[in-house]
């Protein structure tokens, strides 16, 4: 595999990445679904002693993954209670 073939494939995998991201955030804002149960199931799903490189590789992924639904959750509700506290304005 030459560079041109390798920046392809982790360019492919980089946009599915992304696109599993959006899709969790986007259902777990519009449905009950529940996200810290996913992103844990997503840490579980690869177990620690999985010697294969690749499962390796795929297990770091899920956790990056997992980080950053998890970061966007608590980025929103920073936000959320933000806009809140700003409405009630500031306690004299």
């Amino acid at each position: 595999m030459d560079a041109t073939d390798f920046d392809e494939l982790a360019g492919r995998i980089e946009g599915l990445a992304r696109a599993v991201l959006t899709l969790a955030w986007a259902v777990e804002c519009e449905t009950d679904m529940d996200g810290l149960t996913l992103t844990r199931r997503w840490r579980e799903s690869v177990p620690p002693q999985a010697d294969a490189g690749s499962l390796r590789t795929a297990r770091n992924t899920l956790h990056e993954l997992a980080q950053a639904l998890d970061a966007l959750r608590t980025s929103h509700q920073e936000s959320v209670l933000r806009a809140k506290l700003g409405r009630i304005g500031p306690v004299e």
